[in-house]
């Protein structure tokens, strides 16, 4: 009888794995999101395009790097938590062949630099863009 009950809860468990929502970003609270005018177009100026392959190359990546959700240590230092908000990384991607792209993030200028200069913090990812799983990660 025990070990039906072990099993039964063994599984129940694990299904509960299965029914776990997607990321969803944050949303502005409505009041804020209708004070937003979209302007008509793109403004004038400097753009940046990015090809679907890149952009998912990207994301890819990222979510590896720095996984979304998680948090720097409890005893972290100022530069660590600064290290562990992917806004604080530049990205330089470039394909390298139709299926083979590089992906490389690197502390931006100026950014977690309160303790002094943080080196090797960054990393380039070579991300398969046919079988979407990353080929290699240099540190």
């Amino acid at each position: 009888m025990r070990r039906v009950v072990l099993l039964l809860s063994c599984v129940s468990l694990s299904a509960c794995s299965l029914f776990q929502r997607p990321f969803r970003p944050e949303h502005a609270p409505p009041e804020e999101s209708a004070r937003f005018v979209f302007p008509l177009g793109f403004p004038p100026g400097e753009h940046t395009f990015i090809p679907a392959t890149i952009s998912a190359a990207v994301g890819l990546a990222m979510d590896d790097f720095l996984p979304r959700g998680a948090k720097p240590p409890k005893e972290a230092t100022p530069d660590e938590v600064c290290l562990a908000q992917r806004s604080s990384y530049d990205v330089l991607a470039k394909a390298l062949s139709d299926s083979v792209v590089l992906v490389s993030f690197s502390p931006k200028a100026g950014a977690c630099v309160q303790e002094g200069i943080a080196l090797d913090v960054g990393a380039t990812y070579a991300v398969d863009v046919d079988g979407w799983r990353i080929l290699a990660v240099q540190r």
